[in-house]
């Protein structure tokens, strides 16, 4: 019995060897290339906000990105890396020194953003990712998210394409790949291919949650990029109209009230929008249909259902202003901006609201709060940010001011709003823009 288990021992070593003594070229499993070629593409991101508009903190942290023009220096992250507010930015490739950053566009509706640098600071021995532009991947698609969570610089994770949802404002991919802070803005990269096939952008915050992440389709990227590159406006519409909520996977985009002027697009409640003619994508969500109208705003026709039938509707839209040209108008540790709300013509509510307060400021020993609404300036209303910036403008430093504000109330109230008047000092004024 001892010899027959030592000659299974001896076979079973036999048969070991060649393994071990197997080329390490050799391995079937191309991760270690995939995320070596990533460490060659992928940067580190460093972004200041001093004062943040709606949304946005104030504050310095750290995200990712990767390069996807070596020519024009440019650099794609995540919009709340890069921040749409204003802010200091700087980029490092491994081994290198941080080197100054600018925002080339900032988009509106999806967490995208393309930021460059000088290209002459570009490595010698970095590399241009492959950028998979085309369908989504499946279900059990295994991929790898590259970054810097929690400091951990140029860390890989793997996992798997869980699936997709657009029950966060936009489509995104789910994955299990971990993405925790710091790896936001840097390649979802298939690790099948080698390509990338999204930018990671979120985790479930939830308490119970477990591997729950997300990343923004590449596919959705792409389009903007090459939009970019032929040196024309990637903005999405100006779209107010409201869709159903999704529920039940319905998958529809079906129109709850549109706010458009007919003669731009005629939109009618109950409508559900099928596709953009000459475009073969079902349109599910509304990501997908601005994708479809990206770069082509004018003399579009959308095919819809109206009461049961198709109907093919011409029109044409305005672009989004863009954000990098928005400002605000900041005094007394307030940043007052516009208001947008797609649903506005419902309720008047007004057109200037608080982006932010800072902390220790006057307006946050005055009770100020982010999300209220300016109801008007010494006794009189304000028309626009020009207005409210001259009538402060009247007034010394030091000297106060009466505002009137409204809030929305939580239930259980009565009423929709309540109202306060605080009279602040004026410091410090002065407009925020880029």
């Amino acid at each position: 019995m001892r010899q027959k288990s030592g000659m299974r021992f001896l076979g079973f070593l036999f048969l070991l060897v060649p393994l071990c003594l197997a080329p390490t070229g050799a391995s079937a499993d191309p991760t270690e290339d995939i995320f070596g070629r990533a460490v060659l593409y992928t940067v580190q991101i460093k972004t200041a906000v001093p004062v943040p508009f709606e949304g946005e903190e104030q504050g310095a942290w750290t995200g990712a990105g990767f390069l996807v023009d070596r020519e024009r220096g440019w650099i794609m992250t995540n919009a709340h890396v890069a921040s749409r507010s204003p802010s200091t930015m700087e980029v490092g490739f491994k081994d290198r020194e941080f080197v100054d950053a600018y925002k080339v566009y900032i988009d509106p509706h999806l967490d995208l953003a393309i930021i460059a640098i000088d290209n002459s600071l570009i490595p010698p021995a970095s590399v241009m990712p492959e950028l998979d532009c085309g369908d989504l991947p499946r279900v059990g698609h295994t991929v790898g998210a590259f970054g810097h969570p929690w400091g951990l610089s140029f860390t890989g994770t793997r996992g798997i394409i869980s699936g997709m949802t657009s029950r966060f404002l936009e489509e995104n991919l789910q994955t299990d790949a971990p993405i925790n802070q710091g790896n936001s803005g840097g390649p979802l990269i298939s690790l099948q291919h080698g390509r990338i096939v999204g930018i990671n952008t979120a985790t479930l915050a939830e308490k119970n949650a477990q591997n729950v992440n997300f990343a923004l389709p590449m596919k959705y990227a792409c389009r903007i990029l090459a939009l970019l590159r032929e040196g024309r406006n990637p903005s999405p519409p100006e779209l107010p109209v409201q869709f159903f909520k999704e529920v039940d996977e319905r998958r529809e985009l079906r129109v709850v009230n549109s706010f458009l002027d007919p003669g731009k697009l005629s939109l009618k409640p109950g409508d559900t929008i099928l596709s953009v003619e000459d475009s073969a994508e079902r349109l599910e969500n509304e990501t997908r249909l601005i994708h479809a109208l990206r770069g082509r705003l004018e003399n579009f026709s959308l095919v819809v259902i109206r009461d049961g039938e198709p109907l093919r509707i011409q029109g044409s839209l305005a672009p989004k202003p863009y954000i990098l040209e928005r400002k605000g108008v900041y005094f007394s540790g307030i940043l007052f901006g516009h208001l947008y709300l797609r649903d506005r013509k419902v309720m008047p509510i007004g057109d200037i609201m608080v982006h932010s307060v800072q902390k220790g400021s006057i307006g946050n020993l005055s009770k100020i709060e982010e999300g209220d609404i300016l109801d008007g300036v010494d006794g009189r209303d304000v028309r626009s940010l020009e207005d409210l910036y001259e009538r402060l403008g009247r007034f010394k430093d030091h000297e106060k001011i009466p505002l009137r504000l409204k809030r929305f109330t939580e239930p259980p109230a009565d009423s929709i709003f309540e109202y306060i008047e605080q009279t602040i000092k004026v410091e410090n004024l002065r407009w925020i823009s880029p």
